[in-house]
C-alpha cells in the first residue's frame, strides 16, 4: 500500500502488481507523459547502486532492443523506484511451465536474440549473474505482430573488470541455472557464466526439464562433478542438441561466448 500511495503521489496510476521478489515490487504504472511503465519499488537498503551504474552502462552507445530499458531513478525517504520499460507479454518462464512444444525456427528466433542481446550487455563491460526464464520478457511492439525477448532484473549485476580475463565471482543467483565454475569450480569466471545460463532456458524450453537435475545445492554439486547431461526424448532435433552441448560445455574455456554463439 505504502508504494501505491508513493506512485500515486508521483502523478502515477497503478494499474497492477506485475510481480514480487525479495527485492520488492514490480507495478504496472500510467501517466500521459510517459504512458505505461514498469516500477520496481524497494526498500533503500536493498537497492544495490550497481544497478544504476549497470543501467548508466547499458545506455552507452548502440541501443540493446533485447533489454528492458531503464527510464529513471529516486530515492524517496525509505524507498527507492526505478521506472523501466513496460514489457507487454509473459516471461520465458511461462512458457517452461506450460511445457508448450516449440519449433526448431522458435528456439533459434529466441536464442539469436538472447545472445545478441547478452553480447551487447558484455561488450558494455558487464555480466548479468541471473540469467532465468523468470528474467526473460517477451514483448510485442503495437502493430508489429513481432515478439521481441527482453533481459530483464540487472539486480545481481557485476562489473568487469576490463584488465582481468576472469574475476572472483560469489555464487549469486539461482543455483540450477548457474555455470558450473560457480557451483564446483574456483569461482574465478568471466562473462561465459551468462551463456551457460542462457543454455540451461533453451534446454529447459526445448526439453521441458532441467539439463542438470538436483533438488539441492549438494546434489547439484555432486551431479556435476560427473559432467553429463542426458538428452531428453523431446529434443529430437540433432541440430539443436548439438548445440545445447555446444553452448553447455562444463569447461569454461571450451564453452563460446555469447558472440561466438
Amino acid at each position: 500500500m505504502e508504494e501505491i500511495q508513493l506512485l500515486n503521489q508521483q502523478g502515477f496510476q497503478v494499474f497492477k502488481t506485475l510481480g514480487q521478489g525479495a527485492f520488492g515490487q514490480v507495478h504496472l504504472i500510467h501517466n500521459t507523459q510517459t504512458g505505461l511503465l514498469a516500477a520496481k519499488v524497494m526498500q533503500i537498503q536493498l537497492f544495490d547502486e550497481k544497478e544504476w551504474d549497470a543501467a548508466g552502462r547499458l545506455q552507452q552507445g548502440e541501443p540493446i532492443p533485447f533489454i528492458v530499458q531503464f527510464k529513471a531513478a529516486k530515492q524517496f525517504d525509505e524507498l527507492v523506484v526505478i521506472l523501466m520499460e513496460f514489457a507487454n507479454l509473459k516471461t520465458l518462464d511461462h512458457i517452461i511451465k506450460k511445457n508448450y512444444a516449440l519449433t526448431p525456427g522458435t528456439l533459434r528466433a529466441i536464442a539469436k536474440q538472447l545472445f545478441e542481446g547478452l553480447r551487447l550487455i558484455h561488450a558494455r563491460g558487464l555480466v548479468h549473474r541471473d540469467i532465468k526464464g523468470e528474467n526473460l520478457m517477451m514483448h510485442c511492439p503495437p502493430g508489429s505482430n513481432r515478439v521481441i525477448v527482453k533481459i530483464a532484473d540487472f539486480g545481481l549485476v557485476k562489473l568487469k573488470d576490463q584488465t582481468k580475463q576472469t574475476m572472483l565471482m560469489s555464487a549469486k543467483g539461482t543455483p540450477l541455472n548457474m555455470a558450473p565454475e560457480l557451483v564446483i569450480g574456483d569461482r574465478q569466471a568471466d562473462s561465459k557464466v551468462d551463456v551457460w545460463s542462457v543454455g540451461v532456458v533453451l534446454f529447459q524450453l526445448a526439453g521441458h526439464e532441467y539439463p542438470i537435475k538436483a533438488t539441492t545445492v549438494p546434489d547439484l554439486q555432486t551431479v556435476m562433478h560427473q559432467r553429463r547431461i542426458y538428452r531428453p526424448a523431446a529434443i529430437t532435433d540433432n541440430l539443436l542438441w548439438e548445440f545445447l552441448m555446444y553452448i553447455l560445455q562444463f569447461e569454461r574455456k571450451d564453452r563460446p561466448t555469447a558472440e561466438q554463439a
